[in-house]
């Protein structure tokens, strides 16, 4: 009995090291996200490929994580000490890392039509998501501390991550046709700061009634003159999420 015990703790033992393991052995998942993205963010060139290659290390991390046996969420999160002595939450990186330098990009190339179009395909996505993430992963233990903070860190990443990928996919693999609308430019500005955006205002037009602010790269910036007759293309979307942009 006493030798039946001692194995059974060695199992219990070796799936608590197995589950504490899992996450550190996708290091090198964790340096391929990170060097992939700032190459997206600062020089975004293959933009097509370097935009799939990231979109795809959440998903392909969840599979190679959860490849070991199941192991809980948990390992998904690791939990540190700040200074202070209060616990900080780190996502792994080719979850977090990926979701906030798609999200940063997507919202410096791309202008939307309408927020409340990306509602329906980003929570479908979010869902997927989901599913991936408890079929490759068990729930945790409720003896683990802190259970309810690594399950917010680490689906609110989820969900930025899916809504920001959606939108992306929605313009990186948009094939359909622009309609065209002439504008003139009336203004143009620059915001200060350590990384300035760029912004060119422009006549009414399509379903804006207004005159609005378009950001656009430094060289069509410094291009753009304020009278200028220009175009803008505005795209159905992949998912049906009308964008647009300055040819």
């Amino acid at each position: 009995m006493k030798e039946e015990r001692r194995n059974k703790g060695k199992v219990k033992r070796s799936k608590v090291a197995l589950s504490k393991l899992t996450f550190h052995k996708l290091d090198w998942l964790e340096y391929v996200t990170m060097g992939l993205g700032l190459w997206f963010l600062f020089y975004p060139k293959p933009y097509d490929v370097l935009f799939t290659a990231l979109l795809c290390m959440p998903v392909i991390g969840l599979f190679l994580n959860g490849f070991t046996g199941r192991p809980s969420i948990s390992s998904l999160v690791e939990i540190s000490k700040d200074d202070d002595g209060s616990d900080t939450y780190d996502v792994a990186d080719f979850i977090d890392f990926a979701a906030w330098i798609i999200l940063l990009r997507v919202l410096i190339d791309y202008e939307y039509e309408s927020f409340y179009s990306i509602l329906i395909p980003g929570t479908i996505a979010f869902v997927i998501m989901l599913v991936i993430l408890f079929a490759t992963h068990k729930l945790i233990d409720h003896t683990t501390k802190s259970k309810t903070w690594i399950y917010v860190s680490l689906i609110f990443n989820v969900f930025l991550y899916s809504y920001a990928g959606t939108y992306g996919a929605n313009c990186v693999y948009d094939k359909s046709e622009p309609k065209v609308y002439n504008v003139d430019v009336v203004d143009k500005r620059i915001t200060s700061g350590k990384h300035p955006t760029f912004y060119v205002k422009v006549t009414p037009w399509g379903h804006h009634y207004d005159k609005e602010e378009i950001s656009v790269p430094k060289s069509q910036y410094d291009e753009i003159q304020i009278g200028q007759a220009i175009k803008i293309d505005l795209k159905q979307g992949l998912f049906n999420i009308p964008w647009y942009y300055i040819e």
